[in-house]
């Protein structure tokens, strides 16, 4: 479903430039579930950035369903996201002057897909991370587990073909955490669909079908 030619990627920091990525390659199959890992710096978050078309590669491509998103201008990019990916970030991103339903129901209407049938469904995704009784609830009133749960729900109420997690579990306590991941689980576990989550923890990553290991890159001597 995803493949990624020679990427490079680097970001002007103090003056110099930083290498995140530098020629990565890697192939991710329909309806895989993939671990990113590896220490902070090596890259995780860009290339959940560069696969979504968040951000665009210095050089490089990414491919996904055979659409090139590399190739796409910023605009196309964002509709592309918007119609096809699902991501879930580490501190929720929930809109804070908007309630519970509301924020549910924003990639509907971003989409034009706000009708009756719609509706329903997603009222039923919210039944089934347990939030119905809080529709009314603005962000700040929920938990951080309740604050996630609604944010992994507006992720997948469009119905993705791909899922992205950046540390969605990485601002929960242990127990907490354990009750996200078994909803991603439950939520996404039917092989209908791709995910690609970012982790530090090895609970996460055991829990997918594969785990990809990044390392940081380092400049050669001289450099």
């Amino acid at each position: 479903m995803i493949e990624l030619h020679d990427l490079h990627k680097r970001y002007r920091e103090g003056g110099r430039d930083r290498v995140v990525l530098d020629g990565f390659s890697a192939t991710v199959e329909r309806g895989e579930r993939l671990a990113l890992v590896g220490r902070s710096g090596s890259g995780k978050s860009t290339l959940l950035n560069l696969i979504s078309g968040m951000d665009a590669p210095d050089a490089g491509s990414v491919r996904i369903d055979g659409h090139e998103i590399t190739a796409l201008s910023e605009r196309e990019r964002t509709l592309y996201r918007r119609r096809h990916i699902g991501f879930v970030f580490q501190f929720f991103n929930l809109i804070p002057t908007l309630n519970v339903a509301e924020n549910l129901f924003l990639p509907l209407q971003l989409n034009g897909l706000l009708d009756d049938g719609r509706r329903a469904d997603a009222l039923t995704l919210l039944e089934r991370v347990g939030l119905a009784d809080r529709m009314r609830s603005f962000p700040d009133q929920l938990s951080g587990g309740e604050q996630q749960r609604i944010a992994i729900a507006r992720a997948l109420v469009h119905r993705p073909s791909l899922l992205l997690a950046d540390e969605p579990t990485g601002t929960l306590d242990a127990d907490t955490g354990e009750e996200v991941l078994g909803l991603l689980d439950s939520l996404t576990g039917n092989g209908a669909m791709t995910v690609i989550t970012v982790t530090h923890s090895m609970e996460v990553a055991r829990r997918m079908d594969r785990v990809l290991n990044l390392t940081p890159y380092h400049a050669a001597a001289g450099e």
